[in-house]
């Protein structure tokens, strides 16, 4: 979904997460207010959309039964639809005795899932494989076609614009015919599985919560809630309604061994006595937030050490510097989105996760490969940045800015550090997260998973909590998601009045969102962004209206 970018400046933690709240409620309400019977496909819209907004604008909430339920309902009265399927004959038998797994996922796209997606299909051979993706736009990556028929599986895809009524009834069929176990891997605001799987026929569902630090609709209809850590575990059992939990590690592949160090520097033009650092993550993931400021810390590392180079992978200079406060460092090189980084990982000699948000895969790739890590510092709540059951008592997260320079300056000037700590890192991953260990861990699941009965149930409405946690996340979202406002931060009471204007006219309470203008213009008369605010909210949704016709033209 997108949405019209307009700079906010700072405000008060709780008004920013008051706000989220009022907004959600007023949508869900909108939502309940709608026929399921005859608009059923509409309502499920809405209820993803809904989901997005939650995990876009936090809420105070990971789990909500308020919408979830709705999707519910509607699976439980699921109309026969038809819907052509790409890919192979749906005709899954287990003549060699396999279990038939399912993966159902929304989309490949760049990021941990993905991996984790591709390494458990590869490692496991007990099993046949199938994936179903529900919105996968553009040609599915040749090693998944590779892996998914090397295993003896199909891969399937549903036409992205179907309607979710339909997307749900062929994912119900394909559970149904042919799989003994469905390992839904959640991604964002899926609303198609909850409808699917809101019958008691049907094998076991696995969710894997690839987001645990968002809301996600899901657990109305998982059996069995697997997370990749237990702080995740933890969450879920106490915010999300899972009826059960476990954790198993983010399987990885050790890589194989390629081309040397120095091969690797020459193809990317290094030199060979540089101290190279490396960051891997999504654009996001480099965005400053209050005093969490990635390039500026960069900046002063860089500075501190002449012959020091950092190369950042998954943003590019062009797409952050709207977001900074400071310039970027010429020894600091952002290298844009690259789909094998290994390269890079090959050539480096630090790896520094990225802040304040982390990136728990990335870090463990490069951990794996045999880099000493260092992790973020002063999580704003653990689930942020990289948090792995096997490194906790290693590899601590520095308490502040300082600290983690001082670890960054050590492993620099120290390479028998660097040696030992990136030693010490790749056989803790080699014991839990590859090879027999994590196959033990898998065996584990698939036991646990197997002993279950399908039990759909509905899940209580969760109403907003004002913890620290949730405070600092609905104030997180908000500035990361915001180039870096021209508009001083100074006045909270007019950043609020722009961040509530803001949220409802994305929900559509253009009502509520004129109020909050109307109020920011008498407060700034001669303030541009103001009466910009005031005038997307006066156009409501006749806007909406033409910028969709836009879009499509």
């Amino acid at each position: 979904m997108r949405v019209l970018s307009i700079a906010i400046p700072q405000c008060d933690p709780s008004v920013t997460l008051q706000s989220n709240n009022n907004a959600y409620e007023w949508f869900v309400r909108k939502i309940q207010a709608m026929d399921q019977q005859k608009e059923a496909d509409l309502v499920l819209r809405a209820v993803e959309r809904a989901a997005w907004f939650a995990g876009n604008f936090h809420s105070g909430r990971f789990s909500d039964g308020a919408v979830e339920n709705l999707a519910f309902n509607i699976g439980k009265d699921l109309d026969a639809h038809a819907v052509e399927l790409k890919g192979e004959p749906l005709s899954i038998d287990r003549k060699d005795g396999r279990r038939r797994v399912l993966h159902v996922a929304p989309m490949l796209a760049m990021g941990g899932h993905r991996q984790l997606l591709y390494h458990w299909i590869c490692n496991d051979r007990t099993s046949c494989h199938s994936l179903m993706l529900l919105d996968h736009v553009g040609d599915v990556p040749q090693r998944f076609n590779d892996a998914v028929r090397d295993s003896g599986g199909s891969l399937v895809t549903l036409p992205p614009k179907a309607h979710l009524c339909q997307k749900a009834r062929s994912l119900r069929e394909m559970a149904r015919n042919n799989a003994d176990l469905v390992v839904w891997h959640l991604i964002g605001s899926d609303v198609a599985p909850v409808a699917a799987f809101a019958t008691h026929e049907g094998p076991p569902v696995v969710l894997i919560d690839h987001g645990d630090h968002l809301f996600w609709l899901g657990s109305s209809v998982a059996d069995l809630v697997v997370n990749l850590r237990t702080a995740g575990a933890e969450l879920a059992a106490e915010r999300r309604f899972a009826s059960c939990t476990t954790v198993m590690p983010i399987p990885l592949l050790d890589p194989k061994a390629g081309i040397s160090r120095i091969e690797a520097r020459r193809a990317l033009g290094i030199a060979e006595d540089q101290v190279m650092l490396l960051s891997v993550g999504r654009a996001e993931k480099y965005r400053p937030y209050g005093s969490y400021d990635f390039v500026s810390t960069a900046n002063k590392i860089l500075d501190l050490h002449p012959n020091t180079h950092l190369y950042v992978v998954g943003e590019s200079a062009a797409a952050i510097a709207p977001f900074l406060h400071c310039k970027i460092h010429d020894r600091l090189h952002f290298m844009g989105s690259i789909e094998d980084p290994s390269i890079y990982r090959t050539a480096a000699d630090i790896y520094l996760e990225s802040f304040p948000f982390g990136s728990q895969t990335a870090l463990l790739e490069a951990a794996l490969s045999g880099l000493p890590v260092v992790p973020a510092y002063a999580p704003l709540f653990p689930l942020l940045v990289a948090n792995d059951d096997a490194l906790t008592d290693i590899l601590q997260n520095p308490k502040n800015e300082q600290e983690f320079i001082k670890r960054v300056e050590l492993l620099i000037c120290e390479p028998e550090q660097r040696l030992a700590l990136g030693d010490a890192l790749r056989k803790r991953l080699l014991a839990e997260h590859e090879g027999k260990g994590w196959l033990e861990r898998l065996a584990a699941l698939y036991e646990k998973a197997e002993s279950l009965t399908h039990n759909p149930r509905i899940i209580p409405a969760s109403s907003c909590k004002m913890t620290n946690m949730d405070i600092n996340l609905s104030q997180w979202h908000v500035m990361t998601g915001r180039p870096h406002s021209s508009v001083s931060p100074d006045d909270v009471i007019r950043a609020g009045l722009y961040h509530a204007a803001f949220v409802a006219k994305i929900v559509g309470d253009y009502a509520t969102a004129r109020r909050h203008a109307w109020n920011a213009v008498q407060r700034d008369t001669f303030v541009w962004a103001s009466w910009r605010l005031l005038g997307v909210a006066m156009v409501g949704k006749m806007g909406l209206f033409f910028r969709q016709l836009l879009s499509h033209a």
